[in-house]
């Protein structure tokens, strides 16, 4: 039985929309994560050097809350950065049991070529949209997450 199928959803009585937004999150990041590997990142890589390239430096903690990382997948995460010099990790001097870190030249221009072509390879997702019609997507994912935040109290 697949957990996705919206008459399964339905039979637990839970909305089909939260199963059409399962499966449309699967879909999407399928498509992302397909072009992310093309362009020599996985998605958690992607997203740290994201983080990265906002904040120029940040706590491993700060790391795991802004991407939604655990901590110990982040430390194999930033060791692989490092290796291809993409990211760099220092002791904080303020808590020398926390690291801190940085992108590198490398990371930073890394980040930029890939983010460019990645954001424009996620418009063609949206070809076709009418800014009515994303619109209102848009607002029905935000009030799917104002519910679920809610829910969550």
């Amino acid at each position: 039985m697949n957990l996705l199928d919206a008459n399964f959803c339905t039979s637990l009585h839970l909305p089909a929309t939260a199963g059409e937004m399962t499966q449309a999150w699967h879909a999407f990041e399928q498509f992302a994560s397909r072009h992310l590997r093309k362009q020599g990142l996985t998605p958690a890589q992607f997203s740290v050097l994201s983080a990265l390239a906002a904040a120029t430096t940040l706590s491993c903690k700060a790391l795991s809350e802004q991407t939604g990382i655990t901590k110990g997948s982040l430390t194999g995460i930033i060791d692989r950065l490092e290796l291809n010099g993409l990211a760099h990790r220092v002791t904080s001097q303020e808590d020398r049991r926390s690291h801190l870190v940085n992108l590198t030249d490398e990371g930073r221009a890394t980040f930029e070529r890939v983010a460019e072509k990645h954001f424009a390879h996620l418009q063609q997702a949206f070809e076709g949209v009418d800014r009515d019609e994303l619109a209102s997507i848009e607002a029905g994912f935000r009030r799917f997450r104002q519910l679920i935040n809610q829910a969550s109290r």
